[in-house]
């Protein structure tokens, strides 16, 4: 398990349904759970290689790792960094023991932290749309 820096980008895989009909924007939802599991370009540059995209989580999100999420800040106290909203962004490949459906993931990486929903909006305002998986993408 290691830090990971800034400048490096996530990859967080979502359903279609997350995005209602003809919305372009990101929605900020995808991005509240506390243990926010990803890959990380480096060891995946190819995401529609992941099994999340057979699985049907064909929109790929890429996330690129800054301060602003780190070290989220909070709007109503003067914009000063809020302590214990503060996220470490981890490299922690999984082993095939640990998900002998899915089989071993070098490139997954985890965002820590309480995702208060100033800091949903520091991952969002970070991200953009990847791509989306067409049936060429997969297998």
């Amino acid at each position: 398990m290691s830090e990971i820096p800034n400048g490096e980008t996530l990859f967080k895989y979502v359903y279609p349904a997350a995005f209602p009909d003809d919305q372009e924007d990101i929605p900020i939802s995808i991005f509240h759970i506390k243990d926010l599991s990803c890959d990380w370009m480096k060891y995946r540059p190819d995401p529609f290689t992941s099994f999340h995209i057979d699985e049907g989580k064909t929109i790929v999100i890429a996330i690129n790792v800054c301060e602003e999420i780190k070290h989220p800040r909070n709007p109503k106290n003067n914009g000063k960094i809020e302590e214990a909203w503060q996220q470490k962004v981890i490299h922690q490949p999984v082993s095939e023991e640990e998900d002998p459906k899915h089989g071993a993931n070098y490139a997954h990486s985890l965002i820590l932290g309480k995702k208060k929903m100033p800091v949903q909006e520091a991952i969002k305002d970070n991200s953009t749309i990847y791509g989306r998986a067409t049936s060429d993408d997969k297998g």
